[in-house]
């Protein structure tokens, strides 16, 4: 097994920091209020109308509201605890978001059942056409996408499974999609986790993201050596 651990690499301390300046921006709330216990109530001027959005870290719940909605919010929602937030007739649908273990970074082994292919930047234009791989790779109908690296996993010259990364902010999200039919031979796990290396690799940091409901992808982020760090409301109703 392929050891990646070196002096340049970035430390967890630098992806904490980094990781928590993203979530303060996307919920206009600051870095402080994120490491203090409790729930607190802030008024999203960013945010378009009828914003409610409920994210959890730690022992902090933030309750990011606009304006319109913010009284409303601090009056069905205060004093509530965790679950009965999450359960407020605000907002639905829950995520789980993961960040990388660095003690378990290292790449796996290729299976030499497969090939597999790294593409990056104007190399990912040749995959315009392919199609089943939302999660992981998406192209717009002038052929663009959001995605600036994947790994793919390829039998018989067709790719079959695609780990693709895209920027969020400052931090990369990574995304896996496998064909029904080649579910089961551990490539989830594996295209997850080595793609997560070359990202970490370029010092970039990347995260993972799993619906509640979604067990299946819930067990590729542990598998692949993530853990859950924050979770937050999907939609508001």
């Amino acid at each position: 097994m392929e050891k990646i651990m070196n002096n340049s690499y970035i430390n967890k301390d630098e992806i904490n920091n980094k990781i928590y300046d993203y979530i303060a921006g996307y919920i206009n709330c600051s870095t402080d209020q994120l490491k203090e216990e409790g729930t607190h109530f802030v008024k999203n001027k960013k945010a378009a109308k009828n914003y409610v959005k409920i994210l959890s870290i730690r022992d902090t719940n933030i309750i990011s509201l606009s304006e319109e909605k913010y009284e409303l919010g601090k009056q069905l929602l205060s004093g509530k605890t965790r679950n009965e937030l999450y359960e407020s007739t605000l907002i639905f649908g829950q995520t789980i978001h993961y960040i990388p273990d660095l003690k378990q970074m290292v790449k796996l082994p290729l299976s030499d059942t497969f090939s597999f292919k790294l593409y990056e930047g104007n190399n990912l234009k040749t995959l315009c056409d392919i199609e089943g791989f939302e999660n992981s790779l998406a192209f717009d109908a002038e052929g663009n996408t959001n995605t600036t690296i994947v790994l793919c996993a390829i039998k018989d010259n067709e790719i079959i499974a695609i780990a693709g990364a895209a920027p969020t902010g400052k931090l990369m999200e990574v995304g896996i999609d496998v064909k029904k039919k080649w579910r089961g031979y551990g490539l989830a796990r594996l295209l997850v986790r080595n793609l997560t290396v070359e990202i970490l690799e370029r010092n970039m940091i990347p995260f993972y993201s799993a619906s509640v409901t979604n067990l299946a992808s819930q067990a590729v982020a542990i598998r692949s050596g993530y853990m859950p760090l924050w979770t937050d409301s999907f939609g508001t109703r």
